[in-house]
């Protein structure tokens, strides 16, 4: 190889070196913050419902029709006791309508009542709910209408209670005394009332199913 490009390669050798070691060397300025003690906490949801300051308890009546008007209401404070806003949800499950027997009245009123094992005591009372004082939704308790207040309670604008939150729910019934007749002799109704609070969130919401 000629002296002369051996000099130059050797030159070319020196660049390239000598850049690797500034490439090396180069310094960086740079501006750092750190967050600390990140964390999840997940909200609570859970609901209180009491009458009087006591628990949820069932309300239990007995002989009605002692006068000719049956009626009455129970009133329950709804307090939402999590951290978390909540929807509400109220539905009736379980209603039973039975028949007890038939004695003779009953049986003049009603001729296939010995055959019939589902009482006519629910599908004369008027049942309405009502949410702090506002009447939202009513049916009558017979059995084949069970899912008649929930449906009706889930068409309503949603019912939300905040975190702290109270408020009352009633439930009031009535029939007048020319609403029923010996059809109703010794018929008893039972049902369970259901009260739900659902974590509001932007999305669907589980309904009264």
């Amino acid at each position: 190889m000629p002296k002369q490009k051996k000099v130059l390669v050797s030159l070319l050798l020196i660049g390239v070196v000598t850049a690797a070691a500034i490439g090396g060397t180069i310094a960086f300025f740079f501006a750092r913050r750190t967050t600390t003690a990140n964390r999840f906490t997940a909200g609570t949801l859970d609901l209180n419902v009491s009458s009087n300051g006591q628990a949820l308890q069932p309300f239990v009546i007995d002989n009605m029709g002692e006068n000719g008007n049956i009626s009455g209401t129970k009133t329950w404070v709804v307090k939402n006791t999590g951290t978390l806003p909540g929807r509400v949800f109220v539905r009736l499950q379980n209603v039973a309508n039975q028949e007890n027997g038939c004695n003779d009245q009953e049986k003049n009123a009603e001729a296939a009542c010995e055959a019939d094992t589902e009482g006519e005591l629910g599908g004369v009372i008027v049942a309405k709910v009502a949410w702090d004082g506002t009447d939202r939704v009513e049916s009558t308790l017979a059995t084949a209408n069970q899912s008649t207040i929930g449906l009706g309670w889930n068409a309503l604008t949603p019912i939300v209670l905040a975190a702290g939150e109270e408020k009352n729910l009633t439930i009031h019934w009535a029939t007048d005394e020319n609403g029923y007749g010996n059809e109703v002799q010794s018929d008893s109704l039972s049902f369970d009332l259901d009260v739900r609070l659902v974590q509001l969130i932007n999305g669907p919401t589980p309904t009264n199913q």
